[in-house]
Parts: structure tokens; C-alpha cells; sequence
């Protein structure tokens, strides 16, 4: 099994219509997410995410602006890296072109959401953290994969209190 490089891009991608696209992962860990993945050998975080779009999304970056990012104790399906267990995230916002290709192998239930409904599956993953969804509902039907709640609270895509973020951020550990 590979080891964790303990680095992670995040790629937010929203439409003329504010909506923003998400997807189900096809594989640990459980939730709706933006496109996202190891440095690994893509050279830096900027290359990362151009790279996972087209990987995960089929869809070419032509912007990256860097919205938020920093260091969190989740772990991925790698073995521990040099630092343990996490990442140390650059999240973007990106401007893309292309036609949606999806990967079947990585991504499920592609959608563009409406701000409404992203608030909605916040409320899940909170709900989900405060014991008020089962592991077994949340999988079948997942909020927002936990490690997302922060980024997308810190770009004011979500609203969710400092006490609720806690709670989720316990789910990544």
C-alpha cells in the first residue's frame, strides 16, 4: 500500500448560475465533495488540481484562485505518511471548460447544486456528527464528506457554527 504524502488539493467548481459541483465518492471516505487528490507527483498543488479535474471531472482548468487551505487530521485510504495521519490542504476555486466526463471508478451522482440544497447536506453531515443520522442512512444517503464542511464554511458556501465544525471535524479522526 502506498504512504500518504501528506499533502491534499481541493478544487471548487461553480457555474454561471452559482450552483457548485459535487459528487458522491465512489470510495472511502463517504460523502458529497469537490474534485480532490494527493500531490504526489503532479509537482505542487496548482498541477494537483488540474490534474484531479480532468482525473476526477473530465473538465480542463483554465483559472485556479486559492480560497482557502491549511493543515487537517483526516485521514485517506494511504497508509500513514511522514506526518501522520492528514493533510496540509490548498483548496481553489476554478474556472473550467470541457464536457463532463466523470469518473466511474472515482466519482457517483455527479450534480450541480443549487446553494440551497449544499446548505442541506451540511445540515446532514452536522446531524450526521451529533449522532442524528446512523453510519448505515449516511452512507446511503451522504451529506457532505466531513473535511469539506471547513473549506466550504471558510468560502461562505455553507453556514454551519464554530461548535458544529468541532463536531464534524471529530468525524475525520
Amino acid at each position: 500500500m502506498k504512504s500518504c504524502d501528506n499533502t491534499s488539493v481541493g478544487v471548487i467548481i461553480t457555474d454561471h448560475q452559482g450552483r457548485y459541483l459535487m459528487f458522491d465518492r465512489a470510495t472511502f471516505p463517504v460523502g458529497a465533495a469537490s474534485a480532490a487528490g494527493h500531490f504526489d507527483d503532479h509537482g505542487g498543488a496548482e498541477a494537483a488540481g488540474r490534474a484531479e479535474v480532468e482525473e476526477e471531472l473530465g473538465l480542463t482548468v483554465t483559472s485556479l484562485t486559492r480560497v482557502t487551505g491549511g493543515w487537517r487530521d483526516n485521514p485517506c485510504r494511504r497508509r500513514p505518511g511522514a506526518r501522520g495521519t492528514g493533510h496540509d490542504w490548498t483548496v481553489y476555486q476554478a474556472t473550467v471548460t470541457g464536457d463532463l466526463t466523470p469518473s466511474a471508478r472515482e466519482t457517483k451522482n455527479v450534480r450541480w447544486i443549487a446553494p440551497e440544497a449544499l446548505q442541506e447536506l451540511a445540515d446532514r453531515t452536522v446531524a450526521y456528527a451529533q449522532g442524528r443520522v446512523t453510519d448505515t442512512a449516511f452512507e446511503a444517503a451522504p451529506g457532505i464528506e466531513p473535511v469539506w464542511m471547513q473549506w466550504l464554511a471558510d468560502i461562505a458556501a455553507i453556514d454551519v457554527n464554530p461548535d458544529e465544525l468541532l463536531q464534524v471535524e471529530q468525524l475525520t479522526r
